[in-house]
């Protein structure tokens, strides 16, 4: 697996450069823009330094080749799920999952998030529906087995935005095909044992 390391620049609006508290969890994302690459989505969140629409990153960006780019250390914040909407299930800011998986770290989005504990992966889709690239989802469970390892992850640690928030389709064929995650999971996994952790 190589990872091409093109960190953000320091800025308020995506590479705020406060420090991750705990490892919980890894966040899978699509980028939601099928004609642009790891590099192309990487120059967006770069772009954001401008303050331009808002806060947004991800520590990682898989692209359509399988291409990765790390945008920001996996000990510092990138700014990926935290929300301000209410989960239409719970009416909380965040789901029941994510509430009960990060505990203090999903309460009040005023305060802190699930920002704070997570490492946020965007994967660059090939058309709108959201389907990745066989070469995508090979570099993105090669890299979750490598944050798993390094950061005392298992594959059960592994979610989505949607998960977090409830409302926003993120990956947006996962949250329509659930079982797309859990087969990410069980690659995961059976990756995870042939290395015999």
């Amino acid at each position: 697996m190589i990872i091409e390391q093109r960190l953000l620049t320091p800025n308020a609006w995506s590479r705020p450069q406060l420090k991750i508290k705990e490892f919980k969890a890894i966040v899978i994302h699509w980028t939601a823009n099928p004609n642009a690459n790891a590099k192309q989505n990487w120059l967006y969140f770069e772009a954001k330094k401008t303050g331009m629409s808002s806060y947004g990153s991800a520590h990682y960006i898989i692209g359509q080749d399988g291409e990765t780019i790390q945008a920001i250390p996996d000990n510092e914040v990138a700014y990926h799920c935290g929300s301000s909407q209410k989960d239409p299930a719970s009416g909380q800011i965040y789901t029941d999952y994510a509430r009960k998986k990060f505990g203090h770290f999903a309460v009040h989005w005023q305060t802190t998030s699930p920002n704070f504990c997570t490492i946020g992966v965007e994967l660059c889709p090939t058309d709108n529906d959201g389907h990745f690239t066989e070469k995508t989802i090979n570099a993105a469970v090669a890299l979750c087995v490598h944050l798993c390892n390094k950061h005392h992850l298992t594959a059960d640690d592994i979610t989505t935005h949607h998960e977090i928030v409830g409302w926003k389709d993120c990956p947006r064929l996962w949250t329509k095909q659930p079982e797309l995650l859990d087969a990410f999971r069980a690659s995961v996994a059976d990756a995870l044992a042939r290395q015999g952790v």
